[in-house]
Parts: structure tokens; sequence; C-alpha cells
């Protein structure tokens, strides 16, 4: 622990007033989304006196929720909209929602000791797939929801609960659809199926709409593989290069990874959906604007917000019961590249 770091350190680190961050670190009333900048602030710069202030919180203080993360997550279009859908549902609670983000071995050293001397009531996990340091999170028997979970071939043990958008399903019946409507026959998968569950049930639905149809499930149509992270739009152009030739429709793991592989294809001189139609996920703001605009799977996000709460709430305050996996209801919106 840095033991140099002061309160005028992190005042001057957020641009507030020494006597703004003082009160946040000892429970006094600052507006909540303060508290949580503050309190942030103070374990990732290491302030000795964070532990006090973190375990500080009385009956009637306000009580806390952590929002870890591997990413920043405001500056995530999706991800805007889940948070408003979970403040809007913690609003007059009075439970504040900390945001932490976990980017390094030091880092998550930093969040254990917070945990280990805050009093946390709960903890929701976004873009946080890391299986050693969810082992190491469960171990502190905090309810704990995730949206989304790693793809692991092991189980990882504990208690927890997870939301995500169902895919599979969505995925499957659009592929079917393109299969009798259209004719495709040949289809493969653009992104690292192995990121998180959500993306491996994608692939998986791809490919079950193959095998439902008898038709082979040819992996050299797909770019999968970390030779094309960070799945820009040059790292797609040279693997489909490589290809035997291109497939009937791409899926793609979301909307970000489906608008490079557009901007690929017209370098390459590919009619979209002319010879190739293309299929994402998660019909996020920019998904409409693309050339052609792109067909994709909706999930309603703020909903997907409301309902991470709700699960965790009732893991809070409800009997001790078995782990869930909960699926919010995904819809495909055709547009241009289908």
């Amino acid at each position: 622990m840095n033991n140099s770091v002061t309160i005028q350190d992190i005042a001057n680190a957020l641009g507030l007033s020494r006597n703004t961050v003082s009160k946040a670190l000892n429970g006094k009333h600052v507006p909540a989304k303060t508290r949580s900048a503050v309190l942030n602030a103070a374990i990732e710069m290491g302030y000795r006196g964070y532990g006090l202030a973190a375990g500080s919180a009385s009956p009637v203080g306000p009580r806390r929720f952590i929002l870890l993360s591997s990413h920043l997550l405001m500056n995530i279009n999706y991800y805007v909209h889940v948070l408003r859908g979970m403040e809007e549902s913690l609003t007059g609670l009075g439970i504040d929602l900390i945001q932490f983000c976990v980017t390094s071995p030091e880092s998550f050293e930093r969040f254990k000791t917070y945990l280990s001397q805050a009093h946390v009531e709960g903890i929701v996990c976004i873009e946080f797939f890391e299986p050693g340091y969810i082992a190491e999170l469960l171990r502190f028997e905090v309810p704990v929801i995730f949206l989304d979970f790693p793809a692991v071939d092991r189980e990882i043990k504990g208690s927890y609960d997870i939301v995500l958008p169902e895919s599979r399903d969505a995925v499957k019946h659009f592929c079917l659809k393109l299969m009798e409507e259209k004719g495709a026959r040949r289809f493969g998968f653009v992104g690292e199926y192995r990121h998180c569950r959500s993306f491996y049930e994608r692939f998986a639905g791809m490919t079950e709409a193959l095998i439902v149809a008898g038709l082979p499930v040819d992996l050299s149509y797909s770019v999968t593989g970390a030779e094309a992270i960070p799945y820009g739009p040059e790292e797609l152009a040279a693997a489909m290069g490589r290809m035997p030739d291109l497939p009937d429709c791409f899926v793609c793991a979301n909307d970000t990874i489906a608008t490079s592989l557009l901007t690929a294809l017209r370098s390459m001189g590919v009619e979209v959906p002319g010879r190739v139609r293309v299929l994402g996920f998660d019909n996020v703001a920019e998904s409409k604007k693309t050339d052609p605009p792109l067909t994709t799977v909706n999930v309603n996000k703020t909903s997907l917000g409301k309902r991470l709460t709700a699960v965790l709430l009732d893991r809070v305050t409800g009997p001790v019961r078995s782990n869930q996996v909960i699926y919010i209801a995904s819809t495909v919106i055709t547009r241009g590249t289908t």
C-alpha cells in the first residue's frame, strides 16, 4: 500500500475539492456518483485510509454494491444502457453502486483488500471473464451476479447467478431461415467464441443450424483464432484472403466485429448482401449506420440492467438457493446485410 497518497492527491486526480473527497471517504453525504468515483480512485491509488472509510458503513448509512469489470464500461455504448437500467432500479433504495475496474493482478489484489475491509452487500460482474479471478472472488461469499460468463471447460464452484441475452436459438433459427429463404449453405463465424459464454452460444447456434439442415460444419469459413485479433478490417481481410472461398453468410460475435467485417468486405470488392450476408449481435446504435445497415440481434439493454439488479437483490435479501442462469429474450432485426 502506498502510504504517500493523500486526500489531496485523490482530489487533484478527480478535479474535486479536498473537502468533498474527505466527506466521501468518511461516509458523509455526497452525490452517489461522486462517492463511487472517490472510493474507486482511493482503491486504485492505494490510499492507506480507504479501508477505514470502506468499513465505516452503518445500518443507517449508504449500502454498497460493487460493479466489477475489466474495462471502462462508460466508454462502451452497449453498457451505457445496461448501467442506466441498474441505476434506475437502485433509485430510492439507498444503495451506492461503486464501479471498480480490474486491469492488472495488482489492481485485483487492491480490490480484494478493499472487499475484505468494506461492508459490501453484493457484486455485479460485467466483462469480467478471468476464471482465476472469479474463483478468488467467490471465496469472499458476497452475493455475486454475472452479466455473461467465461466459456470454461470446467465448473467454477461457488454461489452466483448469470444473466445473459438468449443467443443460441436466435442465431440458429435465423440461419435456418436464411437456408430456407435465401438458399444459404455455407456459414462462417467471426469472433473468438471462447471469449465468453454468449459468444460460444452464438457460435453453437450457427453450428446447430448446419447440423439440423444436414450440412457440413466447415470451420475454414470462420475467423476465430488469435491471428485476426483485434478483428480490425485489415486483419479480417487478410484472414478471408486465406479462405478457400467465402461463405454465403458470416455470423459475427457482436456488432463491432460485424462493422469491421463490412469494411473489410468492401475493401475486397465483395458485395453485401449480393455475394455474402452478414449477421451481427447487440443492436448498438452504430449498426443502423453501416453501409448497408446491419442485420443484428437485439436485446433490451436497459431491461437487462434492471434484471441484473433484481436478481442480485433477490440473492442478497432472499434465502440461500441454487445458482441460476437467466436468459433475456432476443429478437432479430432484419436490415440490409441479409
